[in-house]
């Protein structure tokens, strides 16, 4: 009897240390989808951008958990720098050159 105690004792144990693991896995996974959908949302944002131009002023607004900020530069081109993070995570950020139109 003393001997089923032990092993119940030393299962409980290894079930526990099991749940623990799969637990702590869980929040990681859970944590790289977040980032994942992040990064995919920046990046979709910086395409539309891309795809329809924006107006050539200095601005900055926030689209779908995505900040989107706008410097146009000056000179014969048509062009803004333009900056796009995540606002839920900050380490999520591209920048990049697009056209612009130009305002009349």
């Amino acid at each position: 009897l003393m001997e089923v105690g032990i092993a119940l004792a030393v299962l409980s144990a290894g079930i526990l240390v099991f749940g623990r693991f799969l637990d702590g896995f869980n929040r990681l996974r859970a944590l790289e989808w977040a980032k994942a959908k992040s990064v995919v949302a920046v990046g979709e944002t910086v395409e539309e951008l891309v795809r329809k131009p924006p107006r050539c002023r200095d601005s900055s607004f926030v689209r779908n958990e995505v900040k989107v900020v706008l410097n146009a530069v000056p000179g014969v081109k048509p062009l803004a720098w333009v900056e796009v993070s995540s606002v839920k995570r900050r380490e999520v950020e591209l920048r990049r050159l697009v056209r612009c139109e130009k305002i009349r």
